[in-house]
C-alpha cells in the first residue's frame, strides 16, 4: 500500500478499481453507488468499511445531503460540496489514492464523483472501546479514580478535563510503514522543557518501524541507546499524574491503543512520589520515607544477609548464632536458599498477573503449603532464609509505580552474589558503582538523579519530604542539561 502513489483520475470506476486494488480485493471494502440530482449529471460512489464505521452517521451526513447538491461551477465543485453540503466537522479533499486509502482504513468514508481528480474523506468512525474504569494496577487511597482507555481520543479528553488552559498543546503524528498509528506529544507550552521537548520530536521523527502495536517500541526510541536495568520513562495510566508532570513542565506521550501514558524526561525520585501523598495530609513524610527503605531494602536484605551469615557472623553473641546458623541444617547451601524463595515469590507474583482470579485461591494455597511449611520441615530451606525472602517480597510492593520493580529484579540478583562472595566490602562497593552509574544516565537529556546529582537545593521540596502544596504549585521546575548531550 505504501508504494502506490498513484493521483485520483476522473473516472469513477478506475478509482474504485485501483483503491480495490490497494486493499487487497478486501471483502470488507463496501461500494455504494450514489446519485445526486434526479437527471443523473452527477454520479458519485461512497467507499469505506464496513465494521467500523457508523452507517446511520453517513446516512445523515453524507447520503442526505449529496441529493440536494444543486451546483454549477465545476471548478469549485468538490470544495463546495465539502464546505457547504456534507455535515461534518472532519471533512478532508484528497487528490491521491494513498491518502484514500489510508482515509478508509481509518474509519473514514470517501467520497468520490464521477469526472473529478480528487475526493471528500468524511469522519464516520465507530471504534468498539471501554468504558473509563478505575485503575487496577495503580490505585489511590484518595483523589481521582478513573484511568486511561485504549483510545487516545478518550485519554485526551480526560487530560483537557484537568488542565483547562490554552497553553495544553497536543501535536499529533503517524508512525508505522506498514500500519499507521496515532501518537499525540502533550505538554503545556508556557511551562515545558524547551530542550527535553526538542529531543523527544527528534527521536520520534527518526522512528522508522513497519507498526506499533504497543507504546514500548516508542519507549525505546526516547530512551535512547542508553545500556541500563533502569526505566528512562515513566509509565503511568492515571490522568491526573500525568496532568502533575505536565505542570512540572514535562512531556507525556499518548499512543492510540495504549491504556497509559509515558512521560519524560523521568527521574529516579519520581519513583517514590506516590499520587496519595499530594491528597492526604498524614503523608507528607511517612509514605516517603518507607519507600525509601523499602526500596534499599528490596535490592540490599538478601546480599546483605548472605554476607552477614558467610563473613560477618562474629556482630551477634554467641546464642543467636549458634540458633540460626549452627544448629540448623539444610540441604541447599544458603545462597541457593535465598536465590531459590527469591526466584519462587518472583514466579508467584507474576503468575498472578496471568491466571484467572478462580484459580488464585488455589495458587496461593498451594504457594503456602510449598514454599512455607513444607520447605522448612523438609530441612530444604533455612526458617531465615524465608524470612528474608517475605520480607523482600513485601517491601516490593511499595514500588508499583511506573516500570521500576521489573528493574529492580536483576540488581536484587546482583546484589545477593555480591555479598555472598565479598562481603559487606563488596556490597559497599557495589553500591558505589551502582549510584556511580545512575548518576551518568540521562532521560532526554535530563540527569536521571536530578536534583541530587547535581545537586539543587530548590527542587528538594518533593524528594524526601512533600513540601507545601502551595509552593509547589506556585513554584517552577528547571532541569538541568549537559553542555554536550551524546548518546543520552
Amino acid at each position: 500500500m505504501n508504494n502506490v502513489v498513484q493521483d485520483l483520475t476522473k473516472g469513477l470506476n478506475k478509482n474504485i478499481k485501483k483503491i480495490k486494488e490497494a486493499l487487497h480485493e478486501s471483502p470488507e471494502l463496501f461500494v455504494r453507488q450514489i446519485q445526486l440530482d434526479q437527471n443523473g449529471d452527477n454520479i458519485g460512489a461512497l467507499l469505506y468499511i464496513e465494521g467500523i464505521v457508523n452507517t446511520e452517521l453517513i446516512r445523515q451526513s453524507i447520503i442526505e445531503p449529496l441529493h440536494s447538491v444543486r451546483i454549477k461551477d465545476k471548478d469549485t465543485f468538490m470544495n463546495t460540496l465539502a464546505c457547504y453540503y456534507i455535515r461534518s466537522e472532519n471533512v478532508e479533499v484528497v487528490t491521491s489514492i494513498s491518502s484514500s486509502v489510508e482515509g478508509i482504513i481509518s474509519g473514514k468514508t470517501l467520497v468520490l464523483i464521477d469526472g473529478f481528480e480528487s475526493g471528500i474523506l468524511v469522519d464516520t468512525a465507530e471504534w468498539q472501546q471501554r468504558s473509563v474504569e478505575q485503575s487496577i494496577r495503580q490505585r489511590n487511597i484518595q483523589g481521582p479514580l478513573i484511568a486511561f482507555s485504549e483510545q487516545m481520543k478518550v485519554n485526551l479528553n480526560l487530560l483537557r478535563n484537568l488542565i483547562q488552559s490554552s497553553t495544553f498543546m497536543v501535536e499529533k503524528k503517524k508512525i508505522g510503514r506498514v500500519a499507521k498509528t496515532d501518537l499525540a506529544i502533550v505538554y503545556l507550552t508556557d511551562r515545558v522543557d524547551q530542550i527535553a521537548l526538542k529531543e523527544v520530536q527528534n527521536r520520534i521523527d527518526s522512528l522508522q518501524v513497519d507498526y506499533v502495536l504497543e507504546s514500548r517500541i516508542v519507549e525505546i526510541a526516547i530512551e535512547g541507546t542508553q545500556k541500563t536495568f533502569f526505566p528512562l520513562s515513566f509509565i503511568t495510566e492515571l490522568p491526573d499524574a500525568v496532568a502533575s508532570a505536565l505542570y512540572e513542565g514535562r512531556i507525556a506521550i499518548l499512543v492510540n491503543g495504549t491504556p497509559t501514558a509515558t512521560i519524560v524526561p523521568n527521574l529516579f525520585v519520581q519513583y517514590f512520589q506516590q499520587p496519595s501523598d499530594y491528597y492526604l495530609k498524614q503523608l507528607k513524610l511517612s509514605v516517603r520515607l518507607i519507600t525509601i527503605l523499602s526500596f534499599l531494602i528490596t535490592i540490599l536484605l538478601p546480599g546483605f544477609y548472605l554476607a552477614f551469615a558467610k563473613f560477618h557472623d562474629n556482630l551477634v553473641s554467641k546464642e543467636i548464632h549458634k540458633k540460626f546458623f549452627e544448629e540448623t541444617i539444610t540441604i541447599l547451601p544458603l545462597w541457593a536458599e535465598v536465590f531459590l524463595l527469591t526466584f519462587l515469590l518472583q514466579i508467584l507474583g507474576l503468575g498472578s498477573y496471568k491466571i484467572s482470579r478462580e484459580m488464585m485461591l488455589v495458587v496461593s494455597l498451594i504457594s503456602t503449603i510449598t514454599i512455607g511449611t513444607t520447605a522448612v520441615d523438609a530441612k530444604l530451606v533455612h526458617p531465615l532464609s524465608l524470612i528474608i525472602a517475605g520480607v523482600v517480597y513485601l517491601t516490593s510492593t511499595m514500588l508499583t509505580t511506573g516500570t521500576l520493580p521489573s528493574s529492580l529484579q536483576p540488581i536484587r540478583y546482583i546484589f545477593l552474589f555480591i555479598g555472598n562472595f565479598f562481603g559487606f566490602t563488596g556490597m559497599g562497593i557495589g553500591l558505589l558503582l551502582l549510584i556511580i552509574h545512575m548518576s551518568r544516565l540521562r532521560s532526554v537529556g535530563v540527569p536521571y538523579l536530578a536534583p541530587l546529582i547535581p545537586f539543587n537545593f530548590k527542587e528538594f521540596k518533593d524528594v524526601f519530604y512533600r513540601g507545601d502544596l502551595r509552593k509547589l504549585i506556585n513554584s517552577p521546575h528547571k532541569y538541568p542539561h549537559d553542555d554536550k548531550n551524546k548518546n543520552n
